[in-house]
């Protein structure tokens, strides 16, 4: 029934290994790989699915996998942290670049993925989801039809990544202002988040469903992941479950036409080795959507970032 399905997406952030990533990574090329594989068996497993961004040396690196991937059914987009291009010859951040440099690493980037994989590019997510005003129009003249890098209630200006204000729902992106809708063919399909809710420990975001910023996980210790975050701004593991509750209920009291929950991670957690604690997380999410979704009369649609954008072409 139209208005009763809810939309849910995992989508993972595939990092360079830590020595060419100053923005963080997986320890090693055989870690990634099997993070990647291992969240795609565990999503298959669990009648889920989902979206990996991929930046332009892990599909160099893992193209025979990630072109497998695709065929199964997931989706491959393209991921651009400018410190982890190339060789490193870009210091900034994407959203503190003009627009005519913007488009420059980007068609580079997309050139050099495509290149990689043999297949076309049509989304998109910056890393630390830093983007200025230019970066949607500039997507958008390139040909991307779906991104999802927005997170709702960022405050993170110091590296071009505010979004206090932005949509919190899928929509058509805006020619001169990222926080609002327009008219742009390309589509927003933010991370789900509260803005309007906690900060923990302060920080630079409010409580938003990526599965390594619950308390306890492991890589705190190194903090080589978060960037701004620190240790301090761990999520309890129940607030974050009950985020994800506030988020449906929220959906289905406001009558979002086309509701939708996307939770995110990283390629450097043991996804699917049992005593991996971010892999006992993801089970545990997949598993309580399920279970949201029946208390509020709603029915569980694995989707790709490129369903949701299908999905409101359709409504």
């Amino acid at each position: 029934m139209p208005g009763r399905d809810i939309s849910v997406c995992f989508t993972m952030d595939c990092e360079r290994i830590r020595e060419f990533s100053p923005p963080g990574g997986p320890a090693d090329w055989a870690l990634s790989e099997r993070s990647i594989a291992g969240f795609a068996d565990t999503l298959e497993h669990r009648g889920a699915t989902g979206t990996f961004f991929i930046v332009p040396e892990t599909a160099e690196q893992h193209a025979s996998l990630f072109r497998s991937l695709r065929n199964r059914g997931f989706e491959l987009g393209l991921h651009y942290h400018p410190q982890a291009f190339l060789d490193g010859r870009y210091g900034r951040y994407l959203g503190e670049y003009t627009r005519s440099e913007q488009k420059e690493q980007l068609a580079a980037a997309k050139n050099r993925w495509e290149d990689h994989l043999g297949l076309p590019c049509a989304s998109f997510r910056s890393g630390n989801f830093s983007a200025s005003d230019d970066t949607f129009p500039v997507l958008a003249e390139m040909g991307f039809r779906q991104t999802s890098s927005s997170l709702p209630g960022r405050h993170a200006p110091q590296i071009a990544a505010d979004w206090v204000g932005a949509q919190m729902h899928p929509h058509r992106t805006d020619a001169v202002n990222r926080l609002a809708s327009g008219q742009l063919s390309l589509f927003e399909v933010p991370v789900t988040a509260d803005p309007t809710g906690e900060r923990p420990g302060g920080g630079v975001d409010p409580l938003h469903l990526r599965l390594e910023s619950i308390a306890r996980a492991p890589y705190r210790q190194d903090n080589t992941v978060l960037g701004p975050e620190r240790a301090s701004t761990q999520t309890r593991p129940e607030d974050f479950f009950a985020l994800a509750e506030r988020m449906v209920r929220d959906q289905v009291d406001k009558q979002i036409p086309v509701k939708t929950i996307v939770a995110g991670t990283h390629n450097m957690f043991e996804f699917g080795h049992p005593d991996d604690i971010v892999s006992s997380y993801l089970i545990a999410l997949i598993d309580q959507l399920k279970q949201i979704a029946v208390r509020n009369g709603l029915t569980v649609i694995p989707a790709t970032i490129e369903d949701i954008r299908k999905g409101m072409d359709e409504s």
